[in-house]
């Protein structure tokens, strides 16, 4: 079962054809509107109400004021009516100060203003008495009630009560407007035809949770395919600037709704995870919960929001951020209107679900309450190559999927934009990198204070002293490229191919668990086999060019890139071969390279700096040059054929491992001679570009090395201590 998402239509009650009788709904009929249409959706609503609204009072100021959490489709309807829109703040009980909105009232002299209480509360309730006063002056109101269908008392003063049925009913489309003034109804389009192209994601969601016997792969596809054709529904309903009639399906299926028998699941859900929430530490309810409320979501707000969606999307629960910033209010937001649409995430609780269900929801916050808190000491410098920091974030990216929470640790502030970029919290030492044990008395103090009870160690200077320094206070994962002196480890890592050379069996009889293998390489999601089109045959390659792809890590310390790009250009054999060079955003001749790349006419190097999906371009490539390194592991996934060559001492043993069965082409120790290593590389490249066949062989060996989800499994035995 999952809990949330669109709702899902059976297809037994939708009836294609039949009488259609004029809709009724209490729930709108509660608003005491002499007036009332169903249109195809919330936003269209917005549009009819404006259309009747500058036909009744065609002077009108077009001004509107606006709350500036909001969602950006309602923005549209007023951009498309030629509406200036001014917006009012926020706080972060989703409440605004009555004197804000007398305030830019004076300013300006606004025609309508919108409001929208949240959730099932009216949080408008401070502004009502305002709302009053300037009504009275000639402004004309718009309550959405599109989160607060329920709510007794809300939008009974305004001029114009809009909402969305489809966000609380299964149909495939449905908005309402309710007035006093009069209706442009003759304005309005056919909506079958929208409504017959909605459906069928509905329906197929419907099909996709009845069906039993399926892998978890094809479920996901399954899934995937009808989110994609509702979300390009949705985008598509953004584009229309047109005022469409609810479909008379919709309108059938609505007429025998129970809305009495919805309201009370709601609001009996709605307070059993209330009050589960009391007391939870990473996650607090947004409002105070009032009688008889039946919301259209629970709206919590988390800390690490991203990552509780993500945890509670990887155990089938839905839990929408409401809503992403626009492009028209981003600029007008304030300090509490910042943190809203940061940290606030909706819980599912509507009609479709009981108490099991929302206890499944409780349970599951639970657990990730509990998580713990995870410590993972890293550095990089002009020494230390940004691999290892960039190995360690792929793991806790999976520890955080599974709920934990993670610190980075380091000694210096060297990596510290490369971490926060990526969302995750970092606390610097202030030490030595390379005197490690000189910084333990620090480290003991902050993992007390912090509750860290687990530390993953990626560093070669982490000494035995060291590990003995931390092992009565945390557990210890540590990852080992080399064999590197015994040391105390709970989980200890060797992702290479080549840790057969090492005896680990015999020296860790201790109880450590040992990770080794090519099933542990921790490569970024974009690798993982089936989550993208990679690996792609020859055949899918364009024949007419050439391409391939040039890297050679962060630092690039042996300068290989600017290099062999001046070699490339000088001979005759490249001139139809397009380059494409990844290069990081502190690359050290960064600049010169993106200089010497617009010296040719014909766009033969291709700088990406930094590259945003790696993985997509080296689908596109037919073969690569890359530095040893992690990298490798990244084109094995790939599958695409490879020169490589070496910079540093814990690369040794790559070239005997990607050297074997045609895996790759070694090209030698840049460091030893830079000038022969350079023109190996160029002679393995030409042997590449003329020998198809050998690419197929090389192709097919890569693709048996790692499937790239070595990150998920690491990050699955470490959350198992």
């Amino acid at each position: 079962m999952e809990i949330g998402s669109i709702f899902e239509v059976n297809p037994a009650v939708v009836k294609e054809s039949g009488e259609t009788a004029e809709l009724h709904l209490a729930q709108v009929d509660k608003y005491r509107k002499k007036n009332q249409c169903y249109t195809a959706s919330g936003r269209e609503a917005i549009e009819l109400a404006l259309i009747s609204l500058e036909r009744e009072k065609p002077d009108i100021p077009k001004c509107c004021l606006m709350p500036a959490y909001m969602c950006d489709s309602v923005f549209l309807p007023f951009l498309h009516r030629g509406w200036e829109l001014v917006f009012y703040s926020v706080d972060r009980e989703l409440e605004t100060a009555g004197e804000e909105i007398f305030r830019l009232a004076l300013e300006h002299d606004p025609g309508l203003i919108f409001v929208h209480p949240y959730y099932g509360t009216d949080t408008c309730r401070g502004l009502r008495r305002q709302l009053s006063a300037l009504k009275r002056s000639g402004v004309m109101i718009m309550e959405d009630v599109t989160q607060s269908y329920y709510l007794e008392g809300a939008g009974q003063d305004a001029d114009f009560v809009v909402g969305s049925l489809r966000k609380w009913y299964a149909v495939p489309d449905g908005g309402f407007l309710a007035s006093d003034l009069s209706i442009a109804e003759e304005i309005l389009l056919d909506g079958e035809e929208y409504a017959g192209e909605r459906l069928a994601p509905l329906v197929q969601k419907w099909e996709y949770l009845q069906s039993v016997g399926l892998t978890e792969e094809e479920r996901s596809a399954l899934r995937k395919q009808w989110y994609a054709k509702n979300r390009a529904l949705e985008e598509k309903l953004d584009c229309y600037e047109g005022v469409r009639r609810m479909s008379d399906m919709s309108v059938r299926i609505l007429s025998e709704i129970d809305e009495d028998a919805a309201k009370q699941r709601r609001a009996e859900n709605y307070s059993y995870l209330y009050e589960k929430l009391k007391g939870m530490k990473r996650l607090w309810p947004v409002l105070l919960k009032g009688e008889g409320e039946a919301p259209l979501f629970v709206p919590v707000y988390v800390k690490e929001r991203d990552e509780l969606q993500r945890f509670l999307g990887d155990r089938g629960i839905y839990a929408p951020a409401l809503w992403p910033v626009g492009e028209l209010n981003r600029d007008e937001l304030r300090g509490d209107e910042t943190y809203i649409y940061e940290h606030i995430l909706a819980l599912p609780m509507d009609q479709r679900y009981g108490a099991a269900h929302m206890e499944e929801i409780v349970q599951t916050l639970m657990l990730f309450e509990k998580q713990p808190v995870i410590g993972i000491r890293v550095d990089a410098n002009k020494v230390i190559a940004m691999g290892h920091v960039m190995r360690c974030i792929t793991i806790a990216r999976q520890l955080m999927k599974k709920g934990c929470r993670v610190l980075f640790l380091t000694a210096d502030e060297w990596a510290r934009d490369t971490i926060s970029q990526e969302g995750m919290d970092q606390l610097c030492l202030h030490t030595r990198w390379d005197w490690m044990e000189e910084e333990l008395p620090r480290l003991r103090e902050i993992l007390s204070i912090a509750g860290i009870k687990m530390l993953l160690v990626d560093s070669y200077q982490a000494t035995k002293a060291y590990f003995d320094g931390l092992k009565d206070l945390v557990r210890i994962v540590r990852i080992d490229d080399c064999f590197e002196p015994v040391c105390p480890a709970d989980i200890l890592i060797n992702y290479n191919a080549y840790h057969v050379r090492f005896p680990y069996e015999e020296t860790y009889r201790d109880g450590t668990r040992l990770l080794l293998g090519t099933d542990y390489v921790p490569l970024r999601e974009e690798f993982a086999r089936g989550d993208s089109a990679k690996a792609a045959g020859e055949e899918e390659k364009s024949e007419k060019e050439f391409s391939v792809l040039l890297a050679s890590g962060g630092g690039d310390t042996q300068d290989a890139l600017m290099g062999l790009l001046q070699k490339v250009v000088e001979e005759k054999a490249f001139e139809k071969v397009t380059f494409y060079v990844v290069i990081g955003e502190l690359h050290p001749r960064g600049e010169e390279i993106e200089l010497f790349s617009m010296d040719y006419e014909q766009p033969r190097i291709k700088v990406y700096r930094p590259c945003k999906n790696v993985a997509g371009l080296m689908a596109k490539c037919h073969a690569a040059v890359s530095a040893a390194g992690t990298m490798l592991f990244e084109l094995s996934a790939m599958g695409v054929p490879t020169v490589f060559f070496e910079t540093a001492d814990n690369q040794r043993y790559d070239r005997e491992y990607f050297g074997e069965e045609e895996r790759m082409l070694y090209a030698g120790d840049i460091r030893k001679d830079r000038e022969a290593c350079l023109a190996a590389i160029c002679e393995n490249l030409k042997k590449l570009m003329a020998d198809s066949a050998l690419r197929r062989r090389m192709r097919e060996a890569l693709l048996t090395v790692t499937d790239g989800h070595g990150a998920e499994r690491i990050a699955e035995e470490i959350v198992k201590l």
